[in-house]
């Protein structure tokens, strides 16, 4: 699939379920957020002009805040190894104004329906036991006492047509679990084979109301904007690089014939 389609596609399908939700009053309104992973990175058409409206999500060891970071924009082409004709687009480097110590996490855009987005420290708690090899499961010190874990849960999809079975590859799915409560919080990367340690970008309370916030393989989960079946709702979904394929190595359909007839 065309990345740029498979990213528009994610973003119509996250979207969707919140305004319906927020519509009938079952959850707290969304606020708009928009942030990005990755400080080079491509993106098609001309949505993005060059400013100072940015802030840096940077770490260093256990603390965090949010510091001014700067947009510089060129026009620039890309075209996919299968697209017919190259697409017109937009180069973008986002840099901390003023350079430091310390990793930047994410990009946030400035916006005035979110007065959290300011410069300044952000609380953030410690990760418990980083995830392994072995079993992929992290663990949050929560400020109560508490503590959230995140499990991988390995799932397939089988279907089965009366001749063929088909049968795609094993997939994660990621859990989120604290005392008395859980939530799927759904795929933790478009390939299973490709799932890596640091699913787990950051943790935190990012918004200041004293409620658990977790940014998740491109996803802010907000505690405050949680539905109530839910311990953190999805508050915004990352723009990441559009100029990959979009496929997997080794990935897709396996096909397990039942009979050749």
């Amino acid at each position: 699939m065309n990345p740029r389609l498979f990213h528009w596609i994610a973003a119509v399908l996250v979207a969707a379920p919140l305004a319906a939700a927020a519509a009938d009053g079952s959850q707290p309104k969304k606020t708009p957020i928009q942030f990005l992973l990755g400080g080079d990175q491509w993106q098609p058409g001309q949505d993005y002009r060059a400013g100072s409206d940015w802030l840096a999500l940077v770490c260093a060891k256990s603390e965090c805040s949010f510091e001014p970071a700067k947009l510089s924009v060129r026009k620039e082409q890309w075209q996919g190894h299968y697209d017919d004709q190259p697409t017109n687009g937009q180069q973008l480097t986002l840099r901390r104004q003023t350079p430091g110590a310390g990793r930047v996490l994410a990009w946030f855009r400035l916006n005035n329906e979110v007065p959290w987005l300011r410069p300044g420290p952000v609380a953030t708690y410690p990760k418990k036991r980083p995830a392994s090899q072995g079993t992929l499961e992290m663990a949050v010190d929560l400020p109560d006492g508490r503590q959230a874990t995140l499990v991988p849960l390995l799932d397939r999809d089988d279907a089965d047509d009366g001749r063929k079975k088909w049968q795609r590859n094993p997939k994660f799915l990621l859990q989120l679990r604290v005392p008395g409560q859980r939530q799927l919080l759904g795929e933790i990367g478009m390939c299973s084979n490709e799932v890596v340690t640091d699913y787990l970008v950051w943790a935190g309370d990012i918004d200041g109301d004293e409620k658990p916030d977790y940014l998740i393989s491109g996803k802010l989960y907000l505690g405050g904007q949680a539905a109530q079946d839910e311990i953190a709702g999805v508050a915004a979904v990352a723009v990441y690089d559009q100029t990959g394929e979009g496929e997997c190595d080794g990935e897709g359909w396996l096909w397990e014939f039942q009979n050749d007839k």
